[in-house]
């Protein structure tokens, strides 16, 4: 998982280098991304890899990375899922 420092300290994490604390936390931000946007997946990975507030802010504008990072995400689920 690829976490901002301050997101990180948020969610607890005290070192990012420990496996089990970044996956355990990087996955209760996208949790809490799927909650913020009711379950829409777009706009949770968008506020995972853009951040919530310039979602909030700019949904409509998403950034060409954001837009890439949507795209790959979403066909590596549907490539590895069952």
């Amino acid at each position: 998982m690829q976490l901002m420092p301050s997101t990180a300290k948020g969610l607890g994490v005290t070192d990012s280098f420990d496996a089990e604390q970044n996956v355990m936390a990087g996955t209760r931000f996208l949790k809490d991304m799927l909650n913020r946007y009711g379950g829409n997946v777009d706009s949770a990975l968008a506020a995972y890899n853009w951040g919530p507030g310039n979602v909030d802010r700019h949904a409509e504008s998403l950034p060409r990375e954001t837009r890439d990072y949507l795209v790959k995400v979403k066909r590596y689920y549907r490539d590895y899922s069952v």
